[in-house]
Order: structure tokens, then sequence, then C-alpha cells
């Protein structure tokens, strides 16, 4: 995986997205679809920046979309960075969520308590539990 984020600008032109990836030079692509966009713009980039076959779906895209009204983009991209940081969070609770049920437990409480002390699922806590046993 390349650890570059590439930043991709998107523009609507009659039935196309267009793309442009301003830090490699002569990086654009088009297609009548965002999710073959996305496709296409990480295959572009695999090979305008010379990269091993393997990084197409490990590219960190930074999606910038240009709609013509800039409010619409502000908001756009204010949401896209309000779920990334929300991505991130859930991901950091869940493996501290697993780290302390683990801890907890061998403590010495019992499943209901850890789970009422952590705030889930005596289930989830056994799953927690038993996958850390199991590793």
């Amino acid at each position: 995986m390349s650890d570059a984020t590439y930043r991709v600008v998107v523009t609507r032109e009659d039935s196309a997205w267009l793309a442009d990836v301003p830090d490699l030079e002569g990086a654009h692509t088009f297609a009548r679809s965002l999710a073959r966009l996305d496709r296409s713009v990480r295959e572009m980039i695999e090979l305008a920046a010379d990269l091993p076959d393997d990084t197409v779906g490990g590219l960190r895209l930074d999606y910038r979309f240009q709609t013509g009204d800039a409010a619409v983009d502000d908001v756009a991209g204010e949401v896209r960075a309000l779920r990334a940081k929300a991505d991130e969070l859930a991901t950091t609770a869940s493996r501290r969520t697993a780290e302390a049920a683990r801890q907890l437990v061998e403590h010495g409480l019992s499943v209901r308590d850890t789970a009422i002390a952590l705030g889930i699922s005596p289930q989830r806590v056994s799953q927690l539990t038993d996958t850390v046993r199991a590793s």
C-alpha cells in the first residue's frame, strides 16, 4: 500500500464525472458513475505513480467534489471529514473495548458486570474475551 494520500478533484460535466489528481501530471479520468470513477481513479493513480499492481484497493484518496456551488461543496466536505473521524473513533472504541473487556474479566469481574461497566451486552463481552483467549 502507498503511504501517500492522493487528492482527487471531481467535477460533473453533462452525464460524466471527471477526476483530476493535481499532484500527478496528466492524471485525469472520467466515468458515468461515482462507483466506476473510484475504480478508474485508483487504476489511473497506480499507473501514473508507477505503483505495484496490488495497490489499487489500498490507496488513500481525498476526494474533493466541485458541484459549482461552494456552500454545497463545503457541506459535503464537512460531512466526509466527520464520517472519516467517526470511522476512526469507532475503530479505536472497538479496539479499546476489547482490551478493557479482557482486563476486567482477568481482574475478576463477571461477564455481566463487565458488560455494565463498559456499556455493552454480556454477549459482546463473551465474544471479545473468547476471541482474546482463542488468539
